[in-house]
């Protein structure tokens, strides 16, 4: 018999007791043995009897140099087999791990001829500020439709793009909000989108609303959904770090929208038991605040997908927890879409919610895998056994809709493409559970429980990755007729070129029969009477707390 001996770093190959023992014909086995500290005591003296040329030399010799030379290369011709025991995670893991979907992103309708110059000609026409921003929002919106329009979608730039009208429009919204006597249109606001979230088999349908607030949410959406998507090219491209903050951006987009923006409008909306069966995804409360854990769960991936693709062995068992909390946040997304919007969730790729229901399977079984792999580590091997035992069977393709496993994945499908990972994890889990059981047998002689007991589970661990988005408020527009002053002979308009507002000057300058300016942002919110009695939001609160603190 040929033991392979382990006590803290020292080990030892024997080769077998033979009349050929220095034939280069002899077959050549061993066998891992590995010993408590009281067994290695007892057959130490027989080991360090042997002579040289029969033990592979241990770390501390080999650095002393305490045995001859030939000795290495010897011991060397033992190590041809690796051990299948301490085989690494194979890349498909990976993979698996890191596996997320790409949305498409909400389309403005091309057909649609909107200009923000022409539709408030007449009161934005005294106030050279206000004609400069309806012109500034008219081509930034123009510049995010030839975003759009390209061949190839540059999500980076359309970002950017976004970035730039957001505030825009956020600004024509306050102003009509704040002046809405004298906020009269020339030619109707219609604006036109289709989701990007909802699935079309045919042509996908565009929506129609005059609502400010509806180009405002569906710009916040798209700007979150192509944060998403700049995440996937860096996924794909291995940047796994960016990754993990881009979608951590668009968690926090989505926050924001089902948190503090969509809920003030539908507060301040009549006909909510419409528009929920009718408008756009992007625009209900229930289908952001599901995103946000979606989200969240992918910028987690991309930290689980960051330690694995790092070189040596990873912490197997706080991977295993990071695992667990993404199949919790997956199960999140599934529960909230559910029950606040199932509307809209059965309009979704039907797809892609085959895939989340895998991802929480594949999550749960690599949970499984490094608790095993952290286990055996830790020389608990008989649990070891029984939890890389489940991940296996998590692996495996369901017989039914509700049975345990992944869902059954089509051969000409866009799941197909994840065959070869799922193959080769079920490969190696294979094998590495075939070597641990055959060397329990032989040497641990754990007993194996049928399952893994609740105080050895692995807790699970939520980093719950966003970056708070807080939307910039520009103050609101003067419109109506010019108020004439006494120091220009009512040619001003009592404020500067900037059209957000962020440098004007806001002195006493309405005299004439004119309509006094507008209020600045924190003036107005901080005196709507509409705002009176309504609970406010963490972001209002936010806001408060960070101007106290600025004045103190």
């Amino acid at each position: 018999t040929t033991y392979n001996y382990n006590a803290s770093a020292d080990s030892l190959l024997l080769r077998p007791p033979s009349s050929a023992l220095f034939s280069p014909y002899t077959r050549r086995t061993s066998l891992r043995l590995r010993l408590s500290s009281s067994r290695a005591a007892r057959v130490a003296p027989i080991f360090s009897t042997l002579p040289p040329f029969f033990r592979r030399p241990t770390i501390v010799e080999a650095a002393r140099g305490s045995l001859p030379p030939s000795t290495l290369t010897m011991a060397d011709d033992y190590d041809a087999y690796p051990d299948d025991s301490e085989a690494p995670h194979p890349d498909s893991i990976l993979r698996l791990a890191s596996a997320v979907h790409r949305f498409a992103i909400p389309y403005i309708n091309p057909e649609d001829q909107l200009s923000f110059e022409e539709s408030f000609r007449s009161c934005s026409s005294p106030h050279e500020k206000t004609v400069t921003a309806m012109r500034l929002a008219d081509s930034r919106r123009q510049a995010i439709k030839k975003n759009m329009a390209g061949g190839r979608l540059n999500h980076a730039a359309l970002s950017k793009a976004l970035i730039d009208y957001i505030p825009s429009i956020n600004q024509i919204l306050l102003s009509c909000k704040f002046q809405p006597e004298v906020a009269t249109l020339d030619k109707r606001l219609l604006f036109s989108w289709c989701s990007g979230i909802e699935h079309a088999k045919s042509k996908r349908k565009h929506f129609d609303s005059e609502a400010i607030m509806f180009e405002l949410a569906l710009s916040l959406a798209t700007y979150g959904l192509s944060e998403s998507n700049v995440g996937c090219d860096s996924c794909t491209d291995g940047d796994f770090p960016s990754a993990s903050r881009s979608f951590a951006r668009t968690a926090g987009v989505f926050h924001y929208l089902g948190d503090d923006l969509l809920p003030n409008w539908m507060a301040n909306s009549k006909q909510h038991s419409e528009m929920e069966a009718e408008s756009l995804a992007e625009t209900r409360v229930g289908v952001c605040v599901a995103l946000v854990s979606l989200y969240k769960a992918m910028a987690q991936q991309m930290a689980v997908a960051t330690v694995l693709a790092r070189p040596g062995v990873p912490n197997y068992a706080l991977v295993g927890k990071l695992c667990s909390g993404v199949a919790e946040d997956l199960d999140s997304f599934v529960t909230t879409l559910r029950s606040k919007s199932p509307i809209h969730m059965q309009r979704m790729d039907p797809h892609f919610l085959k895939l989340i229901t895998f991802s929480i399977n594949v999550q749960r079984a690599l949970s499984l895998y490094f608790l095993a792999r952290s286990l055996w580590t830790a020389s608990d091997y008989g649990v070891a056994i029984a939890a890389l035992s489940e991940a296996t069977v998590a692996m495996r393709t369901r017989s039914t809709p509700t049975g345990r496993g992944i869902p059954e994945i089509e051969l000409n499908g866009p799941m197909h493409a994840l065959v070869g990972e799922i193959n080769g994890f079920r490969i190696h889990a294979g094998n590495l559970l075939r070597s641990w059981e055959k060397d329990n047998s032989l040497v641990y002689f754990d007993k194996v429980p049928p399952s893994v007991p609740a105080n050895k589970a692995l807790k699970a661990i939520q980093l719950n990755k966003t970056e708070e988005y807080t939307l910039e408020m520009w103050d609101p527009l003067p419109l109506g007729p010019k108020v004439a002053t006494a120091a220009s002979g009512g040619m001003g308009s009592g404020g500067t070129d900037d059209v957000s507002g962020r440098s004007s000057s806001r002195g006493s300058n309405h005299g004439g029969g004119g309509m006094p300016p507008p209020p600045s942002y924190d003036e107005a919110a901080a005196n709507d009477p509409r705002l009176a009695g309504r609970p406010r939001s963490d972001s209002e609160l936010a806001r408060e707390l960070h101007a106290k603190l600025n004045t103190n």
